[in-house]
């Protein structure tokens, strides 16, 4: 990240040292230690610092966390949002196949169209 990327009228908050992830989904797979820094500001801003070298591993506000509600819900992942080849989505993605697949044995078995080719045909 790049000095003019730095906004430099924000003011921390606290600096807290994160040695493990668990459920810390704002900074799934990035290198540790780091450094979490929150800034006091209405979008809860806060940025991730790796440890080993300095540099920003990623920074989060609030819009970003609504972002990943959404695509938790989207993809139905609810633990660590990364993995969308679920039981669940499996489900739900078969459901639909079979709801699809019916629909069209529903169109061709009522479709006045087909009906009058297959009449014809039987002539």
């Amino acid at each position: 990240m790049e000095e003019r990327d730095m906004l430099t009228d924000l003011e921390f908050d606290q600096i807290q040292r994160i040695e493990s992830v668990g459920d810390h989904q704002e900074y799934l797979g990035r290198p540790l230690p780091a450094y979490e820094i929150s800034y006091n500001t209405d979008e809860n801003l806060k940025a991730y610092v790796a440890n080993e070298n300095g540099a920003f591993q990623a920074v989060r506000h609030r819009d970003w966390r609504w972002f990943d509600f959404l695509w938790m819900t989207h993809t139905m992942e609810y633990q660590r949002l990364d993995n969308f080849n679920t039981i669940v989505l499996r489900a739900f993605s078969l459901l639909g196949l079979i709801t699809v697949l019916s629909e069209f044995l529903l169109w061709y078995t009522s479709s006045p169209t087909i009906r009058k080719i297959i009449k014809t045909k039987r002539k």
